[in-house]
C-alpha cells in the first residue's frame, strides 16, 4: 500500500462498529459527502458527463435512482444501460461513493448508467437489499424506450455487498427470461470483489483477518446486521437468496467480469464464483490485482489500480457493443432470429479462463 492508502486504511480501522449500531449511528456513517469533498477523495466525474436522479416506485417505498449520461453523445439510438449497486456490507454506503466509476463508465462507453440507492440493514434485513434492487432493475427495463436506452443491452454491475446483490440480479433475470422468452436476456454481469458466500468460508476469509479496509471484525458485524439469526424471518448464511455461490443452478448465465482485490478477505469469493460460472460453461474472465485492497475501485485518489480496472470494464463494455453490433448484422444478412446463430449473451465469444492482472 502507498502511504496515503495506509493513512485512509487507518482512519477506517478506527471507526466504531457499535452492536447494534443506533440510529443516530447509521445516519452519521452513511451520510453522502459534500459534493465538493466527494470529488477531492473519492474523485471527479467527467465534465461531459451530465447526473440526474429519478424516483422508482415500488410496493413500500420510492427507490431513489442516480442517472449517468454522456452529453456529448448525439445519436438518437437508443443507448445501452448499465444497472450498479454499490457496496457498503449492506449497511452502508451511497450513491455518492459510487459517482466515479459509474461517471467514467457513462463517459468512456455509449452507456447510461443508473445507480440504484435500495434500503440498508439493520432496519432492512434480508432480503430487502435484493427485492429493492430487482425491483428497480425491472422497472429501469420496462421503461428503457422512455429513457432512451435499449432493453436488449442490459448490464448489472456492483461492488461488494453491490456485486452480490448484481450476482443475485443476474440469476433472477436468468429465471424470469426461463419462464417468460419475452424478457429480454442479460448481456453481461460485472462484478466487482462481490461477496458471493456469506458464510464466510473462503480461505482469503481466514488467511486475511486483519486486512486493510475489511477485516474479519468487520465482516461478522456486517453479517450480524443483514442477516440477525433466530428469528421466525431469519435466513441462513448459505441460502441462495443470499449467498449466489449456492444457487443450485449457474447455467444460462449472462457473461461475466469479475474483478478481484490481492488484499481482500473476499478475494476467493470472487475466484469461487468464477470457477463456479466456468463450471456451468458461463463465458467469465477473472481479473485479479494482487496489491489492490477491498473497495479499491471507489478509492481511485489512493488505489493506481483503479483506474486499469476501470479501462478493463470499459473494454468489457465495448466488446458487448461489438457483438451486439455482429448480432445485428447477421440477423439483417441472413433473416435468422439472433439465437440461431449461438451469439446472443457471448455464447460466439470463447472468454473462459481467468486473465491476471495488475
Amino acid at each position: 500500500m502507498n502511504r496515503r492508502t495506509r493513512v485512509l486504511v487507518e482512519m477506517v480501522r478506527r471507526l466504531p462498529r457499535p452492536n447494534p449500531p443506533s440510529p443516530r449511528y447509521l445516519a452519521r456513517i452513511r451520510r453522502e459527502l459534500p459534493l465538493p469533498l466527494a470529488r477531492m477523495v473519492l474523485g471527479r466525474v467527467a465534465p461531459e458527463v451530465t447526473i440526474s436522479e429519478i424516483r422508482i416506485p415500488t410496493a413500500d417505498v420510492a427507490l431513489r435512482v442516480r442517472i449517468y449520461r454522456n452529453s456529448g453523445e448525439r445519436s438518437a439510438e437508443p443507448r445501452p444501460l448499465v444497472v450498479n449497486f454499490h457496496g457498503g456490507g449492506f449497511v452502508i454506503g451511497n450513491l455518492t461513493a459510487a459517482d466515479w466509476l459509474c461517471g467514467n463508465v457513462a463517459a468512456r462507453t455509449h452507456a447510461v448508467v443508473a445507480s440504484v440507492e435500495y434500503r440498508l440493514a439493520p432496519e432492512y434485513p434480508a432480503p430487502v437489499p435484493f427485492l429493492d434492487s430487482w425491483a428497480a432493475t425491472q422497472w429501469l427495463v420496462e421503461r428503457a424506450a422512455e429513457l432512451g436506452t435499449d432493453r436488449e443491452r442490459v448490464t448489472v454491475m456492483g461492488e461488494s455487498a453491490g456485486g452480490n446483490l448484481a450476482a443475485l440480479v443476474a440469476l433472477q433475470w436468468r429465471d424470469r427470461h426461463r419462464a417468460d422468452p419475452s424478457w429480454p436476456k442479460l448481456g453481461r454481469q460485472i462484478l466487482i470483489y462481490p461477496a458471493t458466500d456469506l458464510t464466510l468460508s473462503s480461505p482469503s476469509v481466514a488467511d486475511l483477518t486483519e486486512a486493510p479496509m475489511l477485516g474479519r471484525t468487520q465482516l461478522d458485524w456486517y453479517g450480524r446486521c443483514y442477516l440477525p439469526q433466530g428469528l421466525p424471518s431469519s435466513i441462513g448464511y448459505d441460502d441462495p437468496r443470499v449467498s449466489p455461490l449456492f444457487a443450485s443452478d449457474h447455467r444460462d448465465l449472462a457473461p461475466a467480469l469479475i474483478i478481484a482485490a490481492g488484499l481482500d478477505p473476499l478475494r476467493d469469493d470472487a475466484t469461487r464464483y468464477a470457477d463456479a460460472l466456468k463450471q456451468a460453461a458461463v463465458p467469465t474472465q477473472l481479473v485479479i490485482y494482487p496489491e489492490a485492497i477491498h473497495g479499491f475501485l471507489s478509492l481511485p485518489m489512493f488505489e493506481p489500480a483503479a483506474r486499469e480496472a476501470l479501462r478493463v470494464i470499459v473494454t468489457e463494455l465495448g466488446a458487448a457493443e461489438e457483438e451486439d453490433r455482429a448480432i445485428t448484422a447477421n440477423q439483417l444478412g441472413s433473416g435468422r432470429h439472433p439465437d440461431a446463430l449461438g451469439l446472443i449473451a457471448g455464447r460466439g465469444r470463447d472468454r473462459k479462463g481467468g486473465r491476471q492482472g495488475g
